[in-house]
């Protein structure tokens, strides 16, 4: 089942408008932008891009101002990319010199976007700057690694994770103070919070084998091992993960902690009152336990005691 679509004007709406904006920018820097922009697109980073227009049917925002709000998005997402792909190393010798800039270009073009939006008095502002120190704070953690044993892991820890998306909270302080209802921000912080907390323990489950090989701290190869994910581990906690994914436990007390926050999340959602929200959780809870079973079968079959025997 595919993930919900945006609409396909206002997609190319903020599509054009992004490329727009980025035409005065030197050639490699707009070259770069438009390669990134590709990259991300939908079906991709669903959440990213259709968020604003969801909360904009829950709160009755105008369609100029949903597509405003989506173009800030998209701005935010490609520089947190941007900034994500140069720590990790990811970044291509010959776009290394023109990364930064274009970084620092989408950044002042997102910060712009909201400002023509909410002006400086706004108390949006004052809800910006935490996510963003938020992201920060998580951004260096995952770097650092965790010295909290998973099975020690907590509602802190679950947070730490969830706040490596803490910038899209942002999309929601600004459309609940532009719909006059910021008293119901509380309510969807808090439902993005699970909700990010969800998603990345499944984006870690998916990327756990890059992860390892990359050295980036993996929270499904955590839940597998107690090693540290150092070079020098690397092989064993390979081992522990395929051994955990081959065991007829197979990964399950992970996943059930994953979509116990995707169901908590969509409980707050439902309660906020954001029905296209709810229905994003719930493909993406199905996804989650196809992608489980999948991976299941897939590395049972790849052990040598099974390869040429039926699974």
């Amino acid at each position: 089942m595919p993930p919900p679509r945006l609409p396909e004007t206002l997609e190319q709406t903020v599509k054009a408008e992004f490329r727009t904006a980025l035409a005065d920018e030197p050639f490699a820097v707009a070259e770069l932008g438009t390669h990134t922009l590709n990259r991300l697109a939908p079906p991709n980073w669903t959440l990213e891009w259709s968020l604003p227009g969801w909360l904009g049917a829950t709160l009755g925002l105008d369609p100029a101002t949903v597509a405003s709000l989506t173009l800030a998005n998209v701005y935010g997402l490609t520089t947190i990319k941007l900034h994500d792909d140069l720590l990790d190393g990811e970044v291509a010798a010959d776009d290394q010199p023109v990364a930064p800039l274009l970084a620092a270009a989408l950044h002042r073009k997102w910060l712009l976007t909201y400002a023509r939006l909410l002006p400086g008095e706004s108390l949006f502002w004052d809800h910006f700057e935490p996510y963003m120190v938020q992201w920060t704070q998580a951004t260096w953690a995952s770097r650092r690694g965790w010295s909290t044993p998973f099975a020690d892991w907590g509602d802190a820890e679950l947070l730490r994770l969830a706040h490596r998306g803490a910038p899209l909270k942002s999309c929601a302080a600004a459309a609940c103070l532009l719909a006059h209802q910021g008293g119901r921000l509380a309510q969807f912080e808090t439902a993005l919070d699970r909700l990010l907390a969800g998603a990345v323990l499944l984006d870690h489950a998916v990327d756990w084998s890059d992860d390892l090989e990359g050295g980036h701290f993996n929270a499904f190869v955590a839940y597998c091992s107690s090693l540290p994910q150092s070079p020098l581990h690397r092989a064993a906690n390979r081992r522990a993960v395929l051994a955990e994914l081959a065991a007829g436990n197979a990964g399950r007390p992970y996943f059930r902690w994953l979509r116990h926050e995707l169901r908590t999340a969509q409980v707050m959602t439902r309660a906020a009152g954001c029905e296209p929200l709810a229905r994003y959780l719930t493909w993406l809870l199905a996804a989650a336990q196809s992608y489980r079973q999948g991976l299941v079968v897939t590395t049972r079959a790849q052990l040598p005691s099974n390869r040429g025997a039926a699974v």
